[in-house]
This record gives structure tokens, sequence and C-alpha cells, in this order.
């Protein structure tokens, strides 16, 4: 796969402590993974809590958390997915996410084994910034005055 490796490590690492997460003790979290054509699948399935139907198309939000604050028994900062959902963008991967309340939860993540740019738009409103040279009394040190 072309990519970035640390990203990748990280997409697998947050599905999969999600996974533990909300899994109950004697619950099943099972991974998977293959190649499919021309793209990588990834699969993380759980035997946990689930995600309500309504919450699903919230999954992957900025700071969202599925369920009601006052049922939910574990902490977070409802960023995993978001990071995860933005890292599979910038493969130009895809994620779905299958879910039943009381019956676990099951994220399926392809990505491109051969991962091709977007061609630069060309625009004529584009402009190269280049930093100002420095004058050599800018190099000396300033002193910050400090009083007690």
């Amino acid at each position: 796969m072309t990519g970035d490796p640390r990203a990748f490590k990280q997409i697998v690492l947050n599905l999969v402590s999600n996974a533990i997460k909300f899994t109950e003790r004697g619950g099943k979290v099972m991974v998977s993974a293959g190649v499919e054509g021309s793209r990588l699948l990834l699969r993380v399935t759980d035997t946990g809590v689930g995600i309500a139907a309504d919450d699903l198309k919230r999954v992957g939000d900025p700071f969202f958390q599925a369920g009601k604050t006052y049922q939910r028994r574990h902490e977070g900062t409802g960023l995993g997915l978001s990071i995860v959902k933005n890292l599979i963008g910038l493969h130009a991967g895809e994620i779905t996410v299958q879910s039943k309340i009381d019956e676990g939860t099951t994220v399926a993540v392809a990505l491109p084994l051969v991962f091709t740019a977007p061609a630069p738009k060309s625009s004529s409103n584009i402009a190269t910034l280049t930093p100002a040279s420095r004058s050599a009394t800018q190099d000396q040190a300033h002193q910050v005055k400090k009083s007690a």
C-alpha cells in the first residue's frame, strides 16, 4: 500500500481500541484484512454495545460520542473516529459503519493500494509566498525586561 504507515497504524489502533472499549467481557472483537482488486480492505467487527441508527449518521464527526450522556460508561473525547475518517480521506479511501444496538458494530475501511494524488487545479489566482529576508539588526537577540 502506498501511503503514510503512521496514519495506517493510527487507523488500525483507533478502530481496534474502540471495538475493545465498547465490547463487554466475554464479547468478541475480530479484525481481518485482505486485498480485493486494487484496494486493501480492513474490517473490524465487535459484539459490543452497538450504535443507534440515529447516531450512525454522525459517527466520525469531531467530538461526537454515540449514545446519550447519561448512558455512557466509557470516557473519551469523541475524536478517534473523526481522526480515522480524515486519515482515510487523505488516502483517498472509504469507510462504512454498520451497527445495531446490543448486537455490535462493523467498521470497514477500503484504501487504494496505489495512491495517486489528485492533479493540482490550475488557477490564475495562485501566489507563491517567500519569506522576506531579515536585516542584520533583526538577527540580534531581543531582550525582555521583567519586573517582579
